[in-house]
């Protein structure tokens, strides 16, 4: 059976013959060189070298017939007479098996090792196939990876590189720099020392050399590397060479500058919402505030608290118009403001004639309005409008005694303060909207003085404060005398005017703790407050008087002397009820008209009264 590793038959052909010429050949010389040495027994032992030469190189067939060969040709060529070698002795046969059997152990051997070198042969061949295609793909991996492989030889200063860092230089292949000088000139001026003392500190103490740079393309695209690298060494340390990779960063930092602006300006937003919350509940606590104000002061006094917490950089007014809605008057301010009038007239300020914010920033062009001071910093002039209507305006400017922002008013002050502005007018439009309401319900048109329903629902508290605090109070009612003729003389307007007057009389005339009000018709009360009955009839009296000497006029006429009667109680001393104290004046204003009328009188005191009144 043939021998699978065997060579094919011509290789098996050619090594039998050429080793029995070399078996042939190296018989002959040493049997001329060394016979007298080996005796005839030397073609034999040539040929076992023959046999072996073939056995490893065609394996043990070819060696076998190799044997057989170098037989026959050492048999007719080199002993002597030629093709006479006869087996005579018994000693010849022994050579002659010995010869054989060496031969075939020898073929044996032979082969073995040729199988073996065989096999070696073919693992060699297949490493090699295996590491150049581990190469390859090693090479197209690193191609498409993009990491360029770079190498220094520092003695002799070369630098070799891949395609890669070609391409990662900007550079064609094949035109990468070969020394350190020419890689340098790459690198972006600004990153060159720092790279350089990176390389150095490496080199020193043989540490991995990790860096990032810059280099600039031919077409000066600017691009950002990475490096990695290690250090080789040789005898007593001394460094040989720089391997390493280089790859593109640009993107990832990009990436990464990119991540860091968008997390920027996500704390932005939430610092900003959460301002915007802040600024939220400050206004919803305002607006609170501001819906529970019975009186427009303590509204003012509101606004001011919250506007100097909402604007900690601005210094601010509170402006209102005043009744002839020609003026503008400040009503309250925060942060000690200088900017602008207290008093100014409505055309004065663009904001009010335009019905829109008028913002002037220091340093610009504009059109800046008559009542400011300060002609060069910033100015901030809001309109309070509510259902059309302008009710003043929010005035803002820089606080000098805080750390305000470079820019005056930026854009999310202008919101804030626009949202508060818009937030003023709608609580103050609500509140003199009930204020004027509440006047109405409470106040007599004609004479300007409290009503009737007023009347009933002070002076019982009024009792109840005083009886607390045990002070007493005086309680007149006054009738105008004769009211039905000045009616009939000269009209109702005749009439409406003459109580217009007495009106203001009295208001003009009494204190402001005292309380005046318009019964009904011609007749009016007035409670007297912390008053005793001796001082309630000197004012009572004192009122007559003056009366009296009232002058009223109606549509060019004289109406004439103006009396009044006047019946006076006293609290607790005539009642202790709102509806005692007025049966008792009543009953003593009464008693005035059927007197005569134009005089001043006392209810009557009985035993039970005289006790409650004060002792002299």
């Amino acid at each position: 059976m043939a021998n699978p590793e065997s060579p094919e038959p011509s290789r098996s052909f050619m090594l039998r013959y050429g080793c029995a010429v070399v078996s042939v050949a190296l018989a002959t010389g040493v049997r001329l060189l060394l016979d007298p040495l080996l005796g005839d027994r030397s073609p034999f032992s040539i040929s076992l070298f023959a046999i072996l030469l073939t056995a490893w190189y065609g394996g043990v067939r070819p060696a076998l017939e190799s044997a057989v060969l170098g037989l026959f040709w050492t048999d007719y060529f080199l002993m002597p007479p030629r093709g006479s070698f006869v087996i005579h002795e018994a000693h010849q046969w022994t050579e002659l098996l010995l010869y054989l059997a060496l031969s075939i152990g020898i073929a044996v051997l032979g082969g073995r090792m040729q199988a073996a070198r065989l096999v070696m042969s073919r693992n060699l061949q297949q490493t090699q196939i295996a590491l150049s295609q581990t190469e390859e793909r090693l090479n197209l991996t690193l191609r498409s990876s993009g990491i360029g492989v770079w190498s220094w030889e520092i003695a002799p200063n070369i630098v070799k590189a891949d395609e890669n860092c070609s391409s990662l230089f900007g550079l064609p292949i094949g035109e990468f720099p070969k020394t350190v000088e020419g890689f340098s000139v790459l690198v972006h001026p600004d990153d060159r020392a720092r790279l350089q003392q990176d390389i150095a500190a490496s080199l020193e103490r043989g540490a991995e050399y990790n860096a990032e740079f810059r280099v600039v393309w031919r077409d000066s695209t600017v691009r950002t590397l990475a490096s990695r690298a290690r250090v080789h060494f040789g005898e007593a340390r001394r460094p040989l060479e720089f391997n390493g990779v280089c790859w593109d960063v640009t993107r990832h930092q990009e990436a990464e500058e990119n991540l860091r602006l968008a997390n920027e300006k996500l704390r932005q937003s939430v610092q900003e919402l959460e301002r915007h919350k802040e600024q939220a509940v400050i206004l919803g606590k305002m607006n609170d505030l501001l819906q529970a104000c019975s009186a427009s002061k303590e509204a003012y006094d509101i606004i001011a608290q919250f506007c100097a917490h909402l604007f900690p950089t601005y210094a601010g007014v509170l402006y209102i118009f005043s009744a002839s809605r020609n003026l503008v008057n400040s009503v309250t301010t925060w942060h000690d403001p200088h900017g602008s009038d207290a008093e100014f007239e409505s055309d004065d300020c663009w904001a009010l004639r335009r019905g829109q914010p008028h913002i002037i920033e220091p340093g610009r062009i504009g059109t800046r309005c008559r009542h400011l001071k300060d002609t060069q910093g910033g100015h901030a002039c809001l309109p309070l409008m509510a259902q059309g209507t302008g009710l003043g305006i929010l005035y803002l400017q820089k606080h000098d005694g805080a750390q305000a922002p470079e820019e005056f008013l930026t854009p999310e002050d202008r919101i804030l303060a626009a949202t508060v502005a818009e937030n003023i007018a709608i609580s103050l439009s609500n509140l003199y909207l009930q204020e004027a309401l509440r006047l109405q319900s409470i106040r007599d048109p004609l004479t300007g003085l409290f009503n009737r329903r007023y009347l009933e629902e002070s002076l019982e508290r009024e009792l109840h404060r005083l009886a607390r605090r045990k002070h007493s109070a005086g309680f007149a009612m006054l009738d105008l005398d004769h009211f039905k003729t000045f009616n009939d003389t000269f009209g109702h307007e005749g009439g409406d005017a003459l109580l217009r007057a007495f009106g203001q009389f009295l208001r003009e005339h009494l204190r402001k703790e005292d309380i005046a009000c318009r019964y009904g018709g011609e007749e009016f009360c007035i409670l007297f407050c912390e008053s005793s009955l001796a001082d309630t009839v000197r004012r009572a009296e004192q009122l007559r008087s003056g009366v009296s000497h009232l002058i009223v006029q109606y549509g060019g006429h004289h109406l004439g002397v103006v009396t009044v009667s006047i019946g006076v109680a006293s609290y607790p001393a005539h009642g202790s009820t709102s509806t005692e104290l007025i049966a008792a004046a009543d009953g003593a204003l009464y008693q005035a008209k059927t007197e005569g009328r134009n005089r001043v009188v006392t209810a009557p005191t009985t035993s039970a009264t005289a006790e409650m009144l004060p002792q002299a």
